[in-house]
């Protein structure tokens, strides 16, 4: 009888800490975001209130940033979310990018996606758990417990 081979490990899975930054001025939003995905993701997860902290921090190198398209609106001597999202991808090419919205504009997913967003999640009551399953989809993320409700 053959000696059973121990079955190789998933080329998909990651085997280094996995950190998702989540860059919203609307602290209303961003704090349960955060709160929700520290309790059913198993990743490191960074909040931010602006693009530039989202910048200062690309050394802790994120494997997904989720970005609000309109960041900091009333600040114009700010970065917003297109030009963060275009910064991060100049300076980090893979990591990936899910830009979060509270408007449903075609021409903001259009310039998006052309700036190499990985996608575009409405602000709605689904928008939780849509970021939820982008990580997990994202991250193969097999052991992470199926939690419906948001």
């Amino acid at each position: 009888m053959e000696p059973m081979l121990k079955p190789e490990r998933s080329k998909t899975k990651l085997d280094y800490p996995v950190n998702i930054f989540i860059v919203d001025d609307d602290i209303s939003y961003l704090y349960p975001l955060v709160f929700y995905l520290q309790r059913h993701t198993k990743y490191k997860i960074h909040c931010f209130t602006s693009g530039e902290e989202c910048i200062k921090n690309l050394d802790l190198k994120p494997n997904l940033v989720v970005l609000d398209y309109n960041l900091n609106p009333q600040a114009p001597n700010t970065m917003n979310g297109l030009d963060v999202l275009t910064r991060v991808k100049n300076l980090s090419p893979a990591t990936k990018v899910v830009i979060l919205s509270g408007r449903d504009a075609y021409q903001g997913v259009v310039d998006s996606l052309k700036l190499g967003a990985y996608t575009y999640v409405l602000k709605d009551t689904e928008a939780i758990a849509s970021i939820r399953n982008i990580i997990h989809t994202l991250f193969n993320g097999k052991d992470e417990p199926n939690t419906d409700a948001v």
